[in-house]
């Protein structure tokens, strides 16, 4: 096999549209596996021993440690928003544990956060988009799943998000999901980015009576609307 076969290959392996330089979409593997998922496929397209092919990741080191935010909101003033609002804040990533803490530190909001849980800290079985994360985080700080919020790019997370019977499922347009994958694949809501969220939470908050069915549809019309023209 040539060279620029493999690579090929890899690229419709993992998710990569070479011409736009980007994921193809929440449901690639690049947008939602785990590493352990990317080295076990690497492997068996190169037909090589998976630890030949985790000694090349490991020579790598962490991949995505110096990524930046998606971008330039202030991640430790909108964190710190969320914990005035009384809300216990986690993040659930399907990267490694040395990628995804020296990102948050780089950003400042590791020391912020109530909980990290990394693909390291889980099973294949256990990762998203099985709900297991979001109970284990749940039943650690004693809240009921129903009273959760869980927001992602990815259906990875979206899925989580409804096979955990969450609260609430917001997709964000600030990464890799399209907005008919992640409402196909569980969102209840979509918003530009993380920085709607508080507003958003305070208008649900101070409707003091059920929303009707037409009142939720509108709702979600008018956030939809905004998503699109960000």
């Amino acid at each position: 096999m040539l060279a620029k076969d493999v690579i090929r290959k890899f690229h419709a392996l993992a998710g990569w549209d070479t011409q736009k330089q980007t994921i193809t979409g929440a449901t690639s593997m690049l947008a939602g596996a785990t590493w352990p998922d990317l080295l076990e496929a690497t492997a068996e397209l190169l037909s090589l021993p998976l630890s030949t092919v985790q000694a090349w990741h490991d020579a790598v080191g962490p991949v995505h440690g110096n990524d930046k935010p998606v971008n330039d909101m202030d991640l430790t003033e909108l964190i710190k928003k969320f914990k005035g609002m009384g809300m216990v804040v986690c993040v659930c990533t399907s990267d490694s544990r040395d990628s995804a803490e020296m990102a948050l530190k780089n950003w400042k909001i590791y020391d912020l956060l109530d909980a990290v849980v990394t693909a390291d800290d889980l099973s294949q079985d256990q990762a998203k988009p099985s709900p297991y994360p979001l109970r284990m985080l749940c039943k650690k700080f004693n809240a009921p799943v129903e009273s959760s919020i869980v927001v992602g790019d990815t259906c990875g997370d979206t899925v989580m998000g409804r096979s955990a019977n969450a609260g609430l499922t917001i997709g964000v347009l600030s990464g890799s999901g399209l907005p008919a994958d992640l409402l196909e694949n569980g969102a209840d809501i979509l918003l530009p980015d993380v920085s709607f969220i508080p507003e958003f939470i305070s208008q649900i908050s101070s409707n003091k009576r059920p929303a009707s069915p037409e009142e939720e549809k509108q709702s979600r019309r008018i956030f939809r609307k905004v998503s699109a023209a960000a």
